[in-house]
């Protein structure tokens, strides 16, 4: 009775469109964003991450849906994003060589005012397709650093440096691990996390993103 209620005074309405829809993203935009899918693998030289996978371009359409899944308390849409992994069967046959996932993390203060890590829910969907271990406590942030998206290209590598710790570090040990993050633009986060990964020991990084800037 009470979902009943809160659907009638505040419908579902499509992510994208603002179309009323059950299901958060209406039948016609969910084949928009399809189309725009890429899953593109890349070869990285001269970093700490070996491989990079994204799913889209960060472009308008997938902007506006990423943005609104960061924030604007669409954790739902998590099942989405895990979905277009999942249902590519190159994908699968990747990531199915490596050994855990480890989420990207946010910073506690961070993720209280939010009320959830966005990586984290799309490891979680993926973990419970693919079957490959997610381990939320391995790395850690320990510095709040200012958002990464209000800085340009050497700010970006200067805010993120030192900002993660390792913990349990045996753990990644000659370990293939998948890094999961939502947006890649400079790459600074993601070279920062592969960094204390490596020292800890870890054999084989693969940078898995759902948007490439």
């Amino acid at each position: 009775m009470f979902e009943f209620v809160l659907d009638f005074l505040f419908p579902p309405a499509c992510s994208v469109c603002g179309k009323i829809d059950k299901n958060w993203l209406c039948p016609n935009c969910q084949r928009r964003v399809e189309r725009l899918e890429k899953s593109c693998l890349v070869e990285i030289e001269n970093k700490k991450y070996e491989k990079l996978l994204y799913l889209f371009e960060y472009e308008s359409l997938i902007r506006k849906l990423l943005l609104g899944y960061k924030f604007s308390n669409r954790a739902y849409l998590s099942h989405f994003f895990a979905n277009r992994v999942t249902e590519n069967e190159e994908n699968c046959k990747l990531l199915k060589k490596y050994d855990l996932i480890i989420p990207v993390p946010m910073h506690k203060k961070k993720m209280q005012k939010r009320g959830y890590n966005q990586t984290e829910l799309v490891s979680n969907e993926l973990e419970k397709s693919l079957g490959i271990p997610v381990r939320k406590d391995i790395l850690s942030k320990v510095v709040n650093t200012t958002t990464q998206s209000k800085l340009g290209g050497k700010a970006r590598q200067t805010n993120i440096q030192h900002a993660f710790f390792i913990q349990n570090d045996w753990e990644v040990e000659d370990k293939k691990v998948i890094l999961l993050d939502d947006i890649y633009t400079t790459g600074a986060t993601s070279e920062e996390c592969s960094r204390v990964l490596k020292q800890a020991g870890a054999d084989e990084i693969l940078m898995l993103v759902l948007a490439k800037d």
